[in-house]
């Protein structure tokens, strides 16, 4: 660290020089004077000699493929990123550089483009989830649920929300970290023991003090099971409490959406409209919900309005230009947004068109329908909880489910996500996940090695 790096391939011996005179100091010694002696590292690094760009290229393909993924694993994982086909057209438009940003665009005159498509990004997701008040948007599914609590409780002015233990882990997660620190008290009801959808009379009986200000569900829930929205709904309603619903946007081509059932509030991870897994993200969060709650959205509005010349055009409507110059009384602190993917989405909801969606649907339904009644058929396998599943079910294995997991990846499947004893009772509770890239072959092939996993002693 002492020596001058004359051997750098960024700054020569002059550079090094002209910025230390610039500073007034004599030497590199001089400018790490105040780091301690002791935590110095005073030989050269351990690493191996430079590479070629090729020779680079070449080493990280090569890590590259140690990695096991979708491509070389069948997958059958869900909890809220899941694969589905991407039509080729999505990547060819998105790819565009008048969309290549996920910056807001402020400046309506230069971004007409931009402000149309996700425009048009707010009309197809209403219709999808039933509500016609649709934000562009948050950073993804769990930041979209606990958003909506905050929503519910800014709305109300109460302080207690009621939600479904059966929501994922990690979007609980998220709802805690959100409200707690705001005062908010976060209360959970358990499932149906039998059908694992939520228990409504527990609902029922805390809404009677008066203090909540809404209920969360998610359906499917993180059993697989689907909740009865429009119950919940009614005994929302009954009571006068808000209802946030986080939904598999898919499920709305199949049954009827949760803003037509009654819920207030709908929310929904949309990767499964048109994003890649990308190990995780970046996602993208939507929120729906009725005009009333309009004012509490978080996120950016896009409108079609007129400017002073009577010219029809978009622009970011109903918020101040950083949320965050609000402080305490601001909606939200999100300041960025997933416009890139909020595109996506509106291409490959337009791609597809309203029959096509329903068809994926449905062939996601009809292929966890077969693999469930295949798996369960087999001795000791049987389904965890009764309700309706979609996409997702949860099934009871004769032995542990991390065990099993860890074997089927041996043979090339992720074979699901292991539910946790809070969940299942125990730890042989397997949810599994089925899209419309699985064909029949694929299916029986689980089945094959899910029966030899399960012989091992």
């Amino acid at each position: 660290m002492g020596r001058a790096p004359i051997g750098f391939n960024v700054h020569t011996g002059s550079d090094v020089q002209a910025m230390l005179a610039v500073m007034g100091l004599q030497s590199i010694e001089q400018l790490f004077a105040d780091v301690p002696a002791q935590v110095r590292l005073r030989r050269e690094l351990d690493l191996p000699p430079a590479l070629s760009e090729w020779e680079l290229m070449r080493d990280v393909r090569a890590m590259a493929e140690l990695n096991a993924t979708v491509l070389s694993h069948a997958s059958f994982l869900g909890c809220g990123a899941y694969e589905h086909y991407i039509p080729a057209v999505v990547d060819a438009i998105v790819s565009r550089g008048e969309f290549l940003t996920a910056y807001t665009p402020y400046q309506p005159e230069m971004s007409q483009g931009l402000l149309q498509a996700l425009f048009e990004f707010q009309v197809l997701v209403g219709r999808l989830l039933g509500q016609g008040c649709v934000n562009c948007s948050v950073y993804d599914g769990a930041t979209a649920l606990a958003e909506s609590c905050w929503m519910m409780c800014s709305a109300s002015g109460k302080r207690r929300v009621v939600v479904a233990q059966a929501v994922w882990e990690q979007y609980r997660e998220v709802i805690d970290t959100y409200l707690l620190p705001r005062g908010v008290q976060v209360v959970y009801v358990g499932q149906d023991s039998v059908s694992g959808m939520v228990d409504t009379a527990a609902i029922e009986a805390l809404l009677t003090a008066g203090d909540v200000a809404g209920v969360v569900l998610q359906s499917p829930n993180a059993l697989g099971v689907i909740e009865d929205v429009h119950a919940v709904a009614q005994v929302c309603q009954q009571n006068s409490v808000l209802l946030a619903v986080c939904v598999n946007p898919l499920l709305c081509g199949w049954l009827e959406a949760p803003g037509a059932l009654g819920a207030d509030i709908v929310v929904c991870e949309g990767q499964p409209l048109g994003l890649p897994l990308s190990a995780g993200g970046p996602y993208v969060g939507i929120i729906a919900c009725a005009k009333p709650l309009e004012r509490y959205l978080p996120g950016r509005l896009v409108g079609r309005v007129h400017d002073l010349n009577g010219k029809l055009g978009y622009a970011l409507v109903k918020e101040d230009r950083e949320q965050h110059v609000a402080r305490d009384k601001a909606t939200s602190h999100i300041c960025s947004n997933q416009a890139l993917n909020a595109v996506r989405v509106a291409v490959h909801l337009a791609c597809l068109g309203e029959r096509n969606f329903m068809r994926i649907a449905q062939v996601n339904a009809a292929n966890a329908a077969l693999l469930c009644e295949l798996l369960t058929a087999l001795a000791g396998v049987k389904l965890l909880r009764s309700g309706t599943h979609f996409n997702e079910f949860a099934v009871e294995l004769p032995m542990d489910a991390s065990v099993f997991c860890a074997r089927m990846r041996n043979l090339g499947v992720f074979a699901g996500v292991p539910l946790g004893k809070a969940l299942a009772g125990h730890e042989r509770g397997l949810l599994i996940a089925v899209t419309e890239t699985k064909s029949q072959a694929d299916l029986e092939a689980y089945v094959r090695h899910a029966r030899a996993c399960l012989q091992e002693v």
